[in-house]
């Protein structure tokens, strides 16, 4: 890519650290917390490296790792964290389910002929 001025390649690589930084979103609440500002810095480094280095392939190359990265850390880990609520209700659910099937065995094997 041939570029007319740096501040084209000022532009390109300020939009690529600014839509990663929104979607660092994806990522678990924890882990965002901990280290997202040092995930927007190690983006910025690789992204300008690989851009000096080979230009708009070199850049491609980053945001394909990122978004394998994406796909296998950051939506799982986000799935799991909103998943261990459901799973929390699923089995207190059914533990009541459990329950209340097993009180009326109970009570129905204990008053057997109690005025039925």
């Amino acid at each position: 890519m041939t570029h007319v001025n740096g501040n084209s390649v000022s532009a390109v690589l300020e939009v690529s650290r600014k839509v990663y930084a929104t979607s660092l979103v994806l990522y678990p609440n924890e882990l965002r917390r901990e280290f997202g500002a040092e995930m927007v810095e190690v983006f910025d480094e690789q992204v300008s490296e690989a851009y000096s280095r080979s230009g708009f392939p070199g850049l491609l190359r980053v945001w394909f790792s990122a978004t394998r990265e994406f796909v296998t850390i950051a939506l799982p880990g986000r799935l799991a964290e909103r998943m261990v609520p459901i799973v929390a209700v699923t089995a207190a659910l059914a533990l009541m389910v459990w329950f209340s099937g097993y009180i009326g065995y109970v009570m129905e094997t204990a008053c057997r002929g109690c005025g039925h």
